[in-house]
């Protein structure tokens, strides 16, 4: 499959940019207006830095997941208590206009009222999470809105829950890092040079660990700039070769995914992922659509394309077991409890709850790793300071000796 640059417009006149994997440029089309959006332009991105550069920017697009878990508990909790989507829409919009679900309702209110459902609004509106629309259309077929928009409404609240968790979690030895850079920066810069004079003339009877910090506070005092600018291109320079040969990519890759708190990432994202297909399959969306619309709720563009692999296997009539096993990524234990649920008929369940299992179990050793992170950080501070001080005393000791010697 390719990945298409697709510029669009919508029944209200606003342009959006986004991308879709696709076989052609006309089954791109057909997605599309599919939902409810007009193409104007798609072109197939080649991967390369040219296409890279020539991506229109956009920043600040996204929507915090809370917040869209907000509006969806709202609608949700409106519509069944007899409201229109329309007049939901219009209470949500009269809240304060500083409130992104008030900006949310403003813009979707008036593709209600040209007579566009809610899940096509959705698809028309930038910033959503990719599979809220697929989740919505479901609800809607099926004849349970409400529901659909209160379930969809929980889960993006646990989502936002457990990445607020880890967030706070990880703020401490962040802030420590933070301090020991902010430490190191004070004392090469104003306190090491009020040593340089008792070290003049003798610099090469230092201790080597004295020239060092020396050495050090000359670099930060007189060619920081310089050092800054030589550490920023030499990123971008390795950013831009990563994009441009993806047989490095791939090998760098492989090494980093390897590491503890990569695969722990990475069960969180599939924790995510089956969350989505789980509350899908319940719904009764078709399974291999639930896997498809639930590939584009992954940060990894891996488990995204395995799993569109896997879709694809279901189109041609192989079982949810065995297309999921094709995803590596989706532990041994996971793929046993979804292949109980296909056979016992509750599939929806069974997926939703291996992923609420992978999830806790994720978050779990997630948090243990957390917690070796702030005595380390608390280490690495002392260790830091300690060399820096332990340097000078050393040089300060060893000009004192030469002076009793001679």
């Amino acid at each position: 499959m390719s990945r298409y640059a697709i510029r669009a417009v919508a029944p209200s006149g606003e342009i959006h940019h986004f991308s879709r994997e696709a076989t052609t440029e006309n089954e791109v089309a057909l997605k599309v207006l599919r939902e409810g959006l007009t193409p104007i332009s798609i072109v197939q991105r080649d991967g390369g830095l040219v296409d890279f550069l020539n991506r229109p920017i956009a920043l600040g697009t996204r929507q915090r997941v809370g917040d869209v878990a907000l509006f969806c508990e709202q609608m949700g909790t409106m519509t069944a208590s007899g409201l229109t989507v329309e007049q939901a829409l219009r209470v949500i919009s009269k809240q304060r206009i500083e409130r992104d679900t008030t900006k949310t309702a403003l813009r979707l209110l008036p593709r209600i009222q040209t007579g566009m459902s809610l899940s096509a609004a959705l698809a028309a509106e930038p910033g959503l999470p990719p599979y809220l629309p697929g989740m919505i259309r479901a609800a809607e077929t099926g004849g349970k809105l409400s529901e659909g928009l209160a379930d969809a409404g929980r889960y993006m609240q646990r989502q936002a829950s457990t990445r607020n968790g880890l967030l706070n979690a990880l703020a401490y030895p962040a802030v420590v890092l933070i301090t020991v850079v902010i430490a190191l920066a004070l004392v090469l810069i104003i306190v090491i040079p009020s040593f340089e004079p008792i070290f003049a003339g003798e610099e090469h009877q230092l201790p080597a660990i004295t020239r060092a910090v020396l050495w050090l506070s000359n670099l930060a005092i007189h060619h920081l700039l310089n050092v800054s600018l030589f550490t920023a291109g030499t990123m971008l320079m390795g950013g831009a070769m990563l994009y441009q040969f993806p047989t490095l990519r791939h090998w760098i890759h492989q090494r980093i995914s390897r590491l503890r708190p990569m695969q722990l990432a990475v069960q969180l994202d599939v924790s995510r992922v089956l969350g989505v297909m789980g509350m899908l399959f319940r719904s009764g969306v078709e399974v291999s659509e639930a896997v498809a619309l639930a590939a584009r709720a992954a940060a990894s563009g891996r488990l995204r394309t395995a799993l569109e692999g896997a879709s694809r296997q279901l189109r041609e009539g192989v079982s949810i077991s065995a297309a999921l096993g094709s995803v590596a990524a989706i532990p041994d234990d996971t793929r046993a409890l979804i292949e109980v649920g296909e056979h016992t008929g509750e599939l929806g369940v069974t997926t939703l709850r291996a992923a609420q299992l992978l999830e806790s179990d994720t978050s779990y050793q997630i948090g243990r790793l957390v917690a070796l992170a702030n005595p380390i950080a608390i280490a690495f501070l002392g260790v830091a300071v300690g060399l820096v001080v332990g340097g000078v005393m050393l040089g300060i000791l060893s000009i004192n000796q030469l002076a009793l010697r001679s």
